[in-house]
């Protein structure tokens, strides 16, 4: 075997352990070596090296059946620490996060004014001041991670953001210059698709849909996401649902998807039939669970819009699960089962649709935990 070969496999252990015992918080030696296949030579050997780099270190000891417990092993996860970002519509979201990924602070923003250079003086006078409240620790902030609803390309480059009418920006390496830590960028559907997955790896085959003042989507197939050509193969919000609509979409089309099934629509909706108009989601479930006549009108006919987008995705991908992710979905789940029996038909019957768990945070926690990877998976190349 060419000594390449063999770095490679012992990078790809490295990193197998390091991930086993993230997950699991704390487990043992031999449970590693039981569950992951790799001896338990390999398994101590790779254990003592992430000891000396301070990352994993022993703790209490652990359940046995028998004999001398086993001395449990877990991350130590204030060695580091990420900063996630999500930027949205109109707010900007911000975490600090340990190895993790568990949040430590969190803070936020209004977006004031559209124009990027005004955003991102607000997103480095935010992040100045969270990089303030990082610990004292082994290895500081090992990178920032960021969530954005727009085009993203396979450079990290924004191509495009609809509702902000951003174009080509490289926020990625504004923040590598000014930060110099490693910095990381996608969209915040593919972000919630990564999430979203390592809680149902069951499925290899996966699609989440998170709606929001846009929708966005994440489509993984045999356990990788899906990305395209040019990286967004992900932007279904934007397929054509109506060649008759004569209102254009933010995106410069007309007819898209989300102008029909975003919280947007629904709001802009209602408040052609309110005299006191609403402006924010919560504001028409509220409508909805008065049964007030119109919401249930909007509401009937978005479900159908929705219905019609979701048969697209499963004959377009033939996924075996999607997962919604949708603020006015999880707060009247009863919608569910109207939405797949306007979804599934005969030949698509083996569809599985479920309400996400993890809410709005899916996409922020995605980034996060995209950096924290990243962090460990080079060091396993360097150790």
């Amino acid at each position: 075997m060419k000594i390449s070969q063999t770095k490679d496999i012992r990078s790809a252990n490295r990193l197998t352990i390091i991930k086993y015992i993230q997950d699991h918080r704390q487990t043992s030696r031999a449970r590693i070596s039981e569950e992951t296949g790799l001896n338990k030579a390999t398994v101590s050997t790779i254990v003592k090296e992430w000891m000396s780099m301070n990352l994993v270190r022993e703790t209490t000891m652990g359940d046995s059946s028998g004999g001398r417990p086993p001395i449990n092993l877990t991350l130590c996860a204030r060695a580091g620490f990420c900063i996630a970002v999500d930027i949205g519509v109109r707010q900007v979201g911000l975490l600090l996060t340990d190895l993790n990924n568990d949040i430590i602070s969190r803070s936020s923003f209004s977006i004031e004014a559209p124009d990027f250079s005004h955003v991102y003086r607000q997103l480095y006078t935010s992040l100045d001041r969270l990089i303030q409240e990082i610990p004292a620790s082994s290895y500081g902030l090992i990178g920032i991670s960021l969530s954005v609803r727009g085009i993203i390309d396979l450079d990290g480059i924004i191509r495009f953001i609809p509702k902000l009418k951003w174009h080509n920006i490289d926020l990625k390496s504004l923040l590598e210059q000014r930060y110099q830590v490693p910095v990381f960028i996608d969209n915040d559907g593919n972000l919630a698709a990564s999430m979203e997955y390592r809680l149902h790896p069951q499925y290899r085959e996966l699609t989440v849909l998170s709606i929001t003042d846009v929708i966005s989507c994440g489509m993984i197939t045999n356990g990788q996401l899906i990305r395209g050509y040019l990286g967004f193969a992900n932007a279904v919000g934007h397929h054509t649902i109506n060649m008759e609509e004569t209102r254009q979409c933010s995106c410069g089309k007309y007819g898209c998807w989300e102008q029909y099934c975003s919280e947007q629509c629904l709001i802009d909706e209602m408040n052609l039939r309110l005299e006191t108009p609403i402006s924010d989601i919560d504001s028409f479930i509220r409508l909805v669970k008065e049964q007030n006549s119109d919401a249930l009108e909007i509401l009937d006919r978005y479900i159908e819009n929705l219905a019609i987008g979701l048969s697209n995705i499963i004959f377009f991908i033939n996924c075996e699960m999607i997962i919604l992710n949708s603020r006015l979905i999880q707060s009247l789940p009863y919608l569910l089962p109207e939405i797949i029996k306007r979804t599934i038909l005969p030949i698509t019957h083996g569809q599985e649709i479920l309400i996400s768990t993890l809410g709005k945070e899916a996409p922020i926690l995605g980034a996060s935990r995209k950096a924290i990877e990243e962090f460990f998976e080079t060091l396993s190349t360097r150790l």
